[in-house]
């Protein structure tokens, strides 16, 4: 369902002079108030409040986005959230819900039926999933304005969906050697069709220049993966004898645990700088009316964010987890730059009809549109 626009918004906006800005400004009184309060009103409406929370906790965020000195706003509602999600829990989850209790009962455990079921089931899930990225990315969009002006995203959500379960499917069978080529190839459906206003951006990206980083990940994962069971089948081989038998004690628990902690350090170190060469890549391939755009992420400081809000969340319960988001929003918008002028002049109301419902796929399928 869509709403329509008034024509009276289709005002241009006001040009500025030279490359604009791009800041981040803290929003009066910061996220830790809001967190709490939110995650005690979740608790006390059984997570109906949820949908609420989030909005005002991206409005907050929206506001401490400056492009030359003046906030973005966002104008989505809670209530729109949550009929988004009351419709995909009634059309899609509570039936796939019954379908999978129901399956194993009327099929049997050891059917081949069975089988082919579980994949059927599977595979329209991450075709969900797609269709949730999509849609929840428009919503965003639709309800983002900057000096009255509303982004938007064209396109059909099926193209979208598609590509995403076709790419999702092949990752096994290329041994996760299609990773490169998927993220440029859905970031150019979703770039491309992206709107402020009338005007659209362009991604002119290609998967060539992510693969000189990405064998090196390939191949140090490989090798962290034998390098770590090698290590580890030797704190389990009695005596060091190799060939003996494995056997566990609790003596050996502590060192088995760094072993996967020094594996998994070295890991998230190697893809972290894979992660930001994307990133920064991304970037550079991005332009909006001439104007480009520059990344400086580092591997060392994703790591440092991951890590810190992966803690403040965890620790948190999930309480502060809007801090973690604004942490994440804030990295970006503090080491992004816009390389040129915007005709902003130019750029005229998006003429998209607005949707009413938002970002039930995503949260049902726990996928983020950005």
């Amino acid at each position: 369902m869509t709403v329509a626009q008034p024509a009276s918004q289709s005002t241009a906006v006001t040009p500025s002079a030279g490359d604009p800005r791009i800041t981040w400004v803290p929003p009066p009184g910061g996220l830790l108030g809001l967190s709490l309060l939110n995650g005690v009103l979740r608790i006390l409406t059984l997570g109906v409040y949820h949908f609420w929370g989030k909005t005002e906790v991206r409005q907050r965020i929206w506001s401490a986005i400056r492009v030359d000195g003046e906030p973005l706003e966002y104008r989505g509602t809670g209530g729109e959230l949550f009929r988004g999600f009351l419709v995909v829990f009634g059309v899609i989850l509570l039936p796939l819900g019954l379908m999978s209790f129901l399956a194993p009962l009327l099929l049997g455990p050891n059917n081949a039926v069975q089988g082919l079921y579980n994949l059927a089931f599977w595979l329209l899930v991450f075709l969900l999933s797609g269709f949730g990225i999509h849609r929840a990315r428009r919503y965003r969009l639709s309800r983002t304005r900057w000096r009255g002006i509303r982004g938007g995203l064209s396109g059909a959500s099926s193209t979208f969906a598609w590509a995403y379960l076709w790419t999702t499917v092949l990752v096994p069978f290329t041994l996760g050697w299609i990773l490169p080529w998927r993220a440029v190839h859905l970031q150019r459906l979703l770039f491309n069709d992206t709107r402020f206003g009338d005007k659209a951006f362009a991604f002119t990206g290609n998967a060539g220049p992510l693969y000189k980083r990405f064998w090196l990940v390939w191949v140090g994962g490989i090798a962290l993966i034998i390098a770590a069971s090698g290590a580890i089948f030797l704190q389990i081989a009695p005596d060091g004898r190799t060939f003996a038998r494995p056997s566990m004690s609790p003596g050996k628990v502590a060192p088995i645990l760094a072993i996967l902690f020094v594996a998994f350090l070295l890991f998230a170190i190697i893809r972290a700088w894979y992660s930001a060469r994307v990133l920064n890549y991304f970037a550079e391939q991005t332009t909006f009316q001439g104007a480009g755009f520059k990344l400086d992420a580092g591997a060392g400081s994703l790591v440092w964010l991951t890590a810190t809000n992966y803690l403040i969340t965890m620790l948190s319960l999930g309480f502060l987890s809007p801090i973690a988001e604004a942490r994440s929003m804030r990295y970006i918008i503090d080491r992004l730059s816009i390389e040129g002028p915007v005709p902003f002049e130019r750029v005229g109301q998006n003429p998209d009809a607005l949707l009413s419902r938002g970002e039930g796929l995503a949260e049902a399928f726990n996928v983020d549109a950005f």
